[in-house]
């Protein structure tokens, strides 16, 4: 009897270990973790974009402008995928900046020459420290297997931005 119940047991076992394991789970069930990244995510690129377009325009160094134009291009590309994950997973993002992203962006567009330049590399390090932060956290807590994987891929990309934004804020001193 013990033996037939085991016989019995065993691919109810099965067929619970692939309900666990399905990776076809509906896409617009997305938790709370993985829609939050997005949402923030989606901010920091937005900022990004408009804060790069003002050092493009009106950095002192070369060098800053550079990077401001680099900032403007990779994060619309971040912002458009953000979008897509977005919309597959019927999460809304913000289409303008949040009320902390506004202000920085405001405080950023009032100065000029060396105040703008050094504003920009401050608020750069800041948020570069900020989407690392959160890449790593989604890369391993997410629930989301495309999100995770996206913000794994993506992060060396991001540290890398952290630490040239770091090493140009450091040389204006």
């Amino acid at each position: 009897m013990r033996s037939y119940i085991l016989l019995l047991l065993i691919p109810l076992c099965f067929a619970v270990a692939a309900c666990e394991n399905d990776d076809k789970t509906d896409p617009s069930l997305i938790g709370e973790l993985d829609k939050q990244f997005i949402q923030e995510a989606a901010d920091d690129a937005l900022f990004q974009v408009n804060a790069g377009q003002l050092a493009a325009s009106g950095a002192t160094q070369k060098s800053i402008r550079d990077y401001g134009e680099q900032m403007t291009t990779d994060n619309t590309k971040v912002g458009q995928e953000l979008q897509k994950f977005a919309a597959a997973r019927q999460v809304q993002i913000p289409t303008t900046l949040s009320d902390e992203r506004q202000q920085q962006l405001d405080s950023l567009a009032m100065q000029t020459g060396v105040g703008l330049d050094t504003l920009y590399l401050n608020q750069m390090v800041e948020i570069q420290e900020r989407v690392v932060h959160m890449m790593e956290i989604e890369g391993t807590s997410g629930n989301d297997f495309e999100l995770k994987q996206w913000a794994s891929d993506r992060l060396p990309t991001v540290r890398q931005f952290e630490e040239r934004a770091k090493a140009m804020r450091d040389s204006l001193n």
